[in-house]
């Protein structure tokens, strides 16, 4: 594979994570439907289980799909919860992901999809279109990369594991992915299909004053055409170093 190609897609990935719009754009709050009442009680069960935050639950869920559970093509159930039907082949565009948890299964960002199916012993086909199944297969790998991490942890102690859950090799660039899934739980999100309750969360201690002042930048772009993409803010002037 050439890093060309990884890099453009991992451009394309965090491109489509800054996107997330504010908590309330109208300043209302929404009555949920039928299916995300559904999906909340869901996400409780599976961070009891798995004994993970359900906020990051949410938030994973809410960043990869906003709630909405991508199925493989001739796969629909088509019994009104909300689903996007997606072409297994990638072409030259971004990998599949599956469910309403994003899991993969690709030479890109690695295999979550079945590793997250032998956790709880269910097939990876199981886990492609049934959203328990899906949410429960998630918060298992959490558990597994959060190395004996229980709920009760600050939010701050799961950032890695939210790093290694995205997939993304390079640690930098998995940052984007890691800050935009604890940035929404500090704000908060809701829609009509989604909600995610504010909880505080100490950004600056996660990522230190630098990085999130980069972090937080309203524009940043990925380096491609190397085999270690770097993140840079344009707009971004480090502080200058204090002399003696």
């Amino acid at each position: 594979m050439k890093f060309t190609t990884k890099a453009r897609l991992l451009a394309v990935l965090c491109a489509g994570l800054a996107a997330a719009p504010a908590a309330f754009a109208d300043g209302q709050p929404r009555q949920l439907t039928a299916s995300a009442k559904l999906y909340q009680q869901y996400f409780k069960e599976a961070a009891k289980e798995f004994d993970v935050p359900v906020e990051l639950l949410e938030s994973i869920a809410y960043a990869e799909t906003r709630w909405t559970s991508h199925v493989p093509k001739g796969r629909l159930k088509k019994n009104g919860e909300p689903e996007i039907e997606i072409d297994p082949d990638p072409h030259h565009g971004m990998p599949p992901s599956y469910g309403i948890m994003g899991l993969r299964n690709d030479t890109y960002f690695g295999t979550s999809l079945t590793q997250g199916a032998a956790l709880i012993r269910v097939s990876p086909e199981v886990v492609m279109t049934d959203v328990r199944s899906n949410i429960r297969a998630a918060a298992a790998l959490l558990s597994q990369y959060g190395a004996r991490k229980t709920r009760n942890f600050p939010l701050e102690d799961w950032e890695g594991a939210v790093a290694r859950f995205s997939g993304i090799p390079q640690p930098e660039i998995a940052q984007i992915y890691t800050y935009e899934i604890l940035t929404a739980i500090r704000q908060g999100r809701e829609g009509a299909g989604f909600k995610i309750n504010q909880r505080h969360v100490e950004m600056e201690k996660v990522y230190g004053k630098d990085k999130l002042k980069k972090l937080s930048a309203r524009r940043i772009t990925v380096e491609t055409g190397v085999p270690d993409p770097k993140i840079s803010v344009p707009d971004f002037v480090d502080a200058p170093a204090k002399t003696k």
